[in-house]
């Protein structure tokens, strides 16, 4: 298997999937997956940046219903997530324990399912960190299927590609823009913003109060918000 490689520079530590969230605040953009995604297993405590891998649901049953998802999961996912978009509308579970263990067994580092899964007792006993609309008993029957495999989606508003970086972790999921140079400033910043708040929360356990203590985070929202909006 082989590790997917980003065509920019990442910081040494990466930052929560919140700093993240807040930094595209801060700059007029969004790009957070979760809400409207909601956990289902929970993301790894330690930021993890993977890859998109999209597929793209549409409604009825199509030449060949959820086959080509199934076959996706055949394929190297390291260094991979999931992202299965389009499936709002279907009353039944498109996600389930079944497909969790092949996307671990191929290496992914977590599945976005804007839809229902199944499972869910399973699915939190397993490694994989998966996000989901909601929860549902039965499957998705002939209602839907696989329209386009590695195309461009938009779970919950956010445009993604097949290869767009996604920061996961038990924060949530948040997508960086596809320009690499915008990407690599945006993780910096939010490198900057975790600091940031580590050093307020390390004032406050040493008994600084509340004002003095968020002064070093004030100040990098204050040059963070002055640069504008991102992309």
């Amino acid at each position: 298997m082989t590790t997917w490689r980003f065509p920019f520079a990442s910081p040494d530590r990466l930052p929560a999937a919140t700093a993240l969230a807040d930094v595209l605040q801060l700059r007029g953009a969004t790009g957070w997956l979760t809400p409207p995604l909601r956990p289902v297993r929970r993301g790894p405590a330690v930021p993890v940046l993977a890859a998109a891998r999209t597929v793209r649901l549409a409604p009825g049953p199509g030449p060949h219903g959820l086959g080509p998802l199934r076959s996706l999961l055949g394929e190297d996912l390291t260094g991979r997530v999931l992202v299965i978009a389009g499936a709002s509308h279907v009353p039944g579970a498109v996600w389930g324990e079944i497909l969790t263990e092949a996307a671990l067994a191929r290496g992914a580092s977590g599945a976005l399912v804007e839809g229902l899964v199944r499972d869910v007792p399973a699915l939190e006993r397993l490694a994989l960190p998966v996000w989901a609309l909601g929860e549902a008993t039965a499957g998705p029957g002939t209602g839907v299927h696989v329209a386009e495999v590695g195309g461009p989606v938009s779970p919950g508003g956010v445009p993604l590609t097949d290869g767009t970086p996604v920061l996961l972790d038990d924060g949530g999921a948040v997508a960086l823009p596809d320009a690499p140079d915008e990407a690599a400033t945006l993780l910096a910043d939010a490198a900057a913003y975790s600091a940031a708040e580590e050093e307020v929360l390390a004032a406050l356990g040493a008994g600084l109060r509340m004002p003095l203590a968020y002064r070093p985070k004030a100040a990098l929202v204050t040059r963070l918000r002055g640069r504008g909006p991102t992309g």
